[in-house]
């Protein structure tokens, strides 16, 4: 009789996950586009401004001399994550620290790490993590505009569950608006009743005046389209107040990023025009179902008619007929915003301290001013 021995079946073998950090400047955004962009075909969450042609844009029109620690996963040679970060020197507290920081730009105000779906991704987060924790030359990473759930904010969940000193600061959050499919559930739009009845006493104002409401919808970078939106934009109150694109030194950035995103087929300029003048303007981006609108403007010379909610009124019927789900406003939740939703997303700016002068600043931020400001309030009392 032959004995026969039965061994237990063997775990399938998990190919390790493979962090690679290079330091440079632009170079190493876009050597790495190509890649990363089919990556954010996959991701979890492929928003716009996550990808590498809006970072590259923000990096060359307002940080084009930063140091730049790209951080990238792979399983198998394939591309799973992708991380960028700006290395410099700051203070936090008045406490002098080596700050890595999350490229986020004065628009849209928002980012997270692009990750690949299923467990690859998840691995690829926690392995980043890891990497970052030991990786030397920094006191503090700061995560800025990270959504409820990103991969950025569980970073900082890591830190916390790791021991680290964290400090997680809850920013007004971004209103979004779900565009129903059905035409009937459309008409509740927008959200607050007295808005909904002031727009259709708009609309039957204007055809009784004969008037002809247009809009234009612009996907390509067009110059003298494009044109037509800065002036219109610098002609209100951005204008008085110098935060207009064409008085802030943002123009080459956006003018950039359209010509990028047009050339990858989201980019969205919506035009409405009110008798063939121009009455207000959207400059955003059509990607993934979604409508994300980053720059407004209307004319002030026609308030009489609701010209910023009329067009977002416009805006949502168009995305509905191309079957777009939702609108974004990408901005925080200003009380005009709001008019047309009840939904937010949360954002939060998470710091994330290690070391001397790290956990120094974390102390100087949460017990040394807070106990300062208590004694002075108790003297002055």
């Amino acid at each position: 009789m032959t004995a026969s021995c039965v061994y237990p079946p063997q775990p399938p073998t998990i190919p390790s996950i493979d962090i690679h950090l290079e330091r440079g400047s632009l170079d190493v955004i876009d050597k790495l586009a190509d890649e990363w962009r089919n990556l954010c075909n996959e991701a979890v969450d492929d928003q716009p401004f996550y990808r590498p042609e809006w970072i590259g844009a923000y990096l060359r029109a307002f940080v084009p001399s930063g140091k730049i620690l790209m951080t990238t996963a792979r399983l198998d040679g394939r591309l799973r994550l992708v991380l960028p970060l700006i290395e410099e020197m700051a203070t936090y507290s008045k406490i002098p620290v080596r700050r890595l920081m999350t490229p986020v730009d004065k628009c849209a105000g928002r980012f997270d790490v692009i990750y690949s779906t299923g467990p690859d991704g998840e691995a690829a987060i926690q392995a980043v993590w890891n990497h970052l924790r030991k990786l030397e030359g920094w006191d503090l990473l700061y995560l800025r505009d990270a959504l409820q759930g990103s991969a950025a904010s569980r970073m900082a969940t890591l830190a916390r569950a790791e021991g680290l000193k964290t400090i997680e600061i809850e920013d007004r959050p971004s209103p979004i608006v779900a565009i129903p499919t059905d035409p009937n559930l459309r008409k509740l739009l927008p959200a607050n009743a007295r808005l909904r009845r002031e727009l259709r006493s708009v609309r039957r104002q204007l055809s009784e005046q004969g008037s002809t409401l247009k809009l234009h919808r612009v996907e390509t970078a067009d110059p003298k389209a494009l044109d037509r939106f800065y002036q219109l934009e610098a002609s209100g109150w951005k204008g008085q107040e110098g935060t207009a694109t064409l008085l802030n030194g943002v123009r080459p950035f956006l003018d950039e990023i359209a010509e990028s995103a047009a050339r990858f087929g989201y980019f969205t300029l919506y035009l409405l025009e009110l008798n063939g003048e121009l009455i207000a303007g959207h400059y955003g981006f059509t990607h993934r179902n979604c409508y994300y609108s980053v720059v407004v403007a209307y004319n002030e010379s026609f308030r009489e008619y609701s010209p910023g909610h009329l067009i977002i009124s416009e805006i949502v019927e168009d995305c509905a007929l191309r079957g777009i789900l939702a609108y974004q406003t990408t901005g925080q939740d200003q009380e005009w915003k709001m008019r047309w939703t009840t939904q937010t997303q949360p954002l939060s700016q998470h710091y994330i301290f290690r070391g001397v002068l790290g956990n120094l600043a974390y102390t100087m931020a949460e017990k040394v001013k807070p106990n300062i400001g208590r004694l002075f309030a108790r003297k002055s009392a």
